[in-house]
C-alpha cells in the first residue's frame, strides 16, 4: 500500500522529480569534479548590489519563521494537510540539526575556512556563522516546503517555479558565505526525501480509509 502511494506522488509529479532529478545530477558531477573554494568563489564572485539584495531576501525564505507561515496558511485553508506538514518540516530539520551538531560539528563554513581570501565579497548585514556547515538547513527546509506544496496541490502548473525557488534558496547560501556547495546539495535531498516519505505516508493511510 505504501508502494503504491509513493508511485502515485511521482506519477502524479513527475515533472518535477525529472527536473529535480537532473539538478541532483548536475550537482554531483559540479561536487565530484571541482572543488568547493572554486564553486564558492565563482558563485560568491558574481556579486553586485542587486545580486545582494536579492539574495540577502531570499534566503529568509529558507529559515523556520517561513516554515511555521507556511504551516499556519495549511492549517487554515487546507487543514487535511496540517499534520504531514508539520511532521515533513520538523523531522528534516530535526534530521538536519542532527547531522550538524553531532555527526559533523566541527565543520566549518566558508567565511571561516576561506577568511584569507582577499577576493571573496561579504554582503552587508550577514553575520558569518563559522561552525556547523554540513548540511544546510535553509536548503533542507526551501526544499522541503515547496515539494511539500507541489506534492499537496498535485498540479503541474507551478512545480518548475517552485523548484526553481528553492534552488535560487539554496544558491543564496552560498553566495552570502554561509555554505559549501555540498551542504546545499544534501541539504535539498533531506528535505525532498522527508516530505515525499512523510505525504506518501498519509497518502497511504487515506488509501486504507477509502478501502
Amino acid at each position: 500500500m505504501y508502494l503504491k502511494a509513493l508511485k502515485n506522488i511521482f506519477i502524479q509529479n513527475r515533472v518535477y522529480f525529472l527536473a529535480y532529478l537532473l539538478f541532483l545530477a548536475a550537482g554531483l558531477i559540479v561536487q565530484f569534479s571541482i572543488p568547493q573554494f572554486e564553486i564558492t568563489l565563482f558563485i560568491n564572485g558574481l556579486h553586485n548590489e542587486s545580486f545582494d539584495l536579492f539574495f540577502k531576501t531570499i534566503t529568509d525564505l529558507g529559515d523556520g519563521i517561513f516554515a511555521t507561515a507556511v504551516v499556519l496558511i495549511i492549517i487554515l485553508f487546507r487543514r487535511k494537510y496540517w499534520l504531514s506538514a508539520i511532521l515533513s518540516f520538523s523531522l528534516s530539520s530535526l534530521f538536519t540539526q542532527f547531522l550538524k551538531h553531532y555527526a559533523f560539528p566541527e565543520k566549518y563554513r566558508p567565511g571561516m575556512l576561506m577568511k584569507n581570501f582577499s577576493q571573496l565579497h561579504y554582503v552587508d548585514g550577514v553575520y558569518m556563522n563559522e561552525l556547523n556547515s554540513f548540511p544546510s538547513g535553509h536548503s533542507t527546509t526551501a526544499f522541503a516546503v515547496f515539494t511539500f506544496i507541489i506534492l499537496m496541490n498535485q498540479t503541474k502548473k507551478y512545480q518548475i517555479l517552485f523548484l526553481i525557488l528553492a534552488t535560487l534558496i539554496g544558491f543564496s547560501r552560498i553566495y552570502l558565505l554561509q555554505h559549501f556547495f555540498e551542504d546545499v546539495i544534501s541539504g535539498s535531498f533531506i528535505g525532498v526525501i522527508f516530505s515525499v516519505l512523510i505525504f506518501s505516508f498519509f497518502e497511504m493511510m487515506e488509501l486504507k480509509k477509502e478501502k
